[in-house]
């Protein structure tokens, strides 16, 4: 049966490449949710039964919050990826995207090794309502768009800061996130909001052990930030392990452009202050994910959020090969085993 799947994947890629590469997004530009919902359904239909989209829940305002999972065989380790929990973060869901294009498409023998030998899962878009605000409203959209029952000098206000909303170590961090009309509002509660409870349920239902690493892609700075980010005088037990598999992704990732990822607790990294109740925290503290990190992408504050387009590409790659390289550490970290 093995044999069989592999046959069947190997000449799908095949026949994807001589006829060209999936229409629909070209990562030359910044697309909205139904264009990159589309890529979804497009890839399904083209790898099937090897690609598989779910719709894991619903948004606040009803919309589907979609994940993709491509499998080569039974038996593989899983790695999660989740972008543009923060909505106006374009750059997350546009290299994420491009790079499971790479890892579908690539004859590279490192990424033919990594699809091959793990199961993947990304979630492009977690902050559906979000992210449709900041393309249509305003570019500067951050949270989701659940009202938050008060209001202020501006009117209603509206949405939670996600990635502060999680039920591990929430409301630690000294940052004043208890504004409900701040920027960074982490919620009248852990556990609020219906997109991070999607996540969760989704992830639950996995056993334990499947899912071996979780990246949270976001922008900007240009950091691989690891646990934990609601303080500085606590590290996860095996975080010198975890160093040395995001200084990984660091030393592959600069040798084509020459961008310098900094590798670190988010606590003493992140620029924004602590951080508390945030994604890699839950998965690493609640579910025992042994590697959880956010990736920061470019850039250093130029552009910040506002990156252009035509950096698409590059940030791509940089991804790309900083992903064949945080693999190749935690496979000679013992934390990955992959299925050969």
């Amino acid at each position: 049966m093995f044999i069989v799947r592999l046959f069947l994947f190997k000449s799908l890629v095949a026949l994807i490449l001589v006829n060209g590469t999936v229409v629909g997004l070209e990562w030359t530009e910044y697309h909205n949710l139904d264009e990159i919902y589309e890529w979804l359904s497009d890839m399904e239909a083209k790898f099937s039964p090897l690609v598989t989209v779910y719709t894991i829940g619903y948004s606040y305002e009803n919309r589907p919050i979609k994940a993709i999972k491509v499998s080569s065989r039974p038996g593989n380790q899983a790695i999660f990826i989740e972008s543009n929990i923060h909505a106006i973060e374009w750059i997350s869901s546009a290299a994420s995207t491009c790079f499971l294009n790479n890892l579908l498409h690539s004859n590279d023998k490192n990424l033919e090794d990594l699809l091959l030998r793990y199961d993947w899962f990304l979630v492009p878009v977690m902050n559906p309502d979000g992210f449709a605000y900041s393309h249509e409203i305003n570019r500067w959209w951050r949270k989701n768009r659940k009202p938050t029952g008060f209001s202020n000098e501006t009117g209603p206000c509206y949405g939670t800061d996600l990635n502060r909303n999680f039920n591990y170590e929430w409301k630690k961090s000294d940052f004043p996130l208890n504004d409900p009309c701040d920027h960074w509002y982490h919620g009248s509660a852990p556990n609020t909001e219906p997109e991070i409870l999607a996540l969760q349920n989704f992830i639950n239902q996995f056993e334990d052990s499947y899912i071996r690493l979780y990246l949270a892609i976001h922008a900007y700075g240009n950091f691989v930030l690891l646990p934990y980010g609601h303080t500085i005088e606590i590290f996860p037990p095996n975080y010198d392990q975890m160093m040395r598999i995001a200084q990984g992704f660091a030393d592959a990732a600069v040798i084509k452009y020459n961008t310098t990822f900094k590798c670190g607790a988010s606590g003493l990294l992140n620029h924004s202050g602590y951080v508390s109740g945030d994604a890699k925290d839950w998965i690493y503290g609640v579910k025992n994910v042994p590697f959880a990190a956010t990736i920061e992408l470019r850039d250093n504050g130029g552009y910040g959020f506002l990156l252009p387009a035509d950096q698409i590409a590059e940030v791509c790659t940089e991804l790309t090969d900083g992903m064949v390289g945080l693999i190749k550490a935690a496979e000679m970290e013992r934390l990955l085993t992959p299925n050969i």
